[in-house]
């Protein structure tokens, strides 16, 4: 294994993990703690034990907008994606315009079969507005 893990597109070298590894109290309330760890163990690919981290950190702090997404996107890497479709939408109702939380919304729903959501989903990571027909129309008369 190399001495770096990816998962968030941000690699982190592994000896980082470390501190993060230290067995945390039962009675732990430190929910950046929990974030953290739960991120780096996702890096690592152990996914089960980042879910167990981002469900403790979203507990002790439910406006934690992160760790509603990267719950999302662990429970994305289980196939777990109603569940992931339901932490990403708690981010956003936390964080609107959160981009990676609607990227990942679309991924849950890809996973689900529900393309059509997953596209509109994609569609407001990249900014783009649906238009109907008549409003194109206008535009290009408007632009002519």
């Amino acid at each position: 294994m190399s001495s770096e893990a990816k998962f968030t597109g941000v690699k982190i070298p592994m000896r980082r993990l470390g501190r993060y590894e230290q067995p945390l109290g039962i009675d732990s309330d430190d929910h950046e703690i929990w974030y953290r760890r739960g991120e780096a163990l996702a890096n690592l690919g152990r996914n089960e034990e980042a879910l167990i981290c981002f469900d403790k950190a979203v507990k002790l702090a439910p406006k934690n907008q992160a760790a509603w997404t990267f719950r999302g996107v662990v429970l994305i890497h289980l196939k777990r994606y109603e569940e992931a479709l339901t932490s990403c939408d708690k981010a956003l109702e936390i964080a609107p315009e959160d981009k990676e939380a609607w990227m990942f919304r679309g991924a849950a729903l890809h996973g689900l079969g529900r393309y059509k959501q997953a596209y509109a989903s994609y569609d407001k990571v990249l900014g783009i507005k649906k238009t109907s027909l008549w409003q194109r129309l206008i535009q290009k008369v408007g632009n002519w």
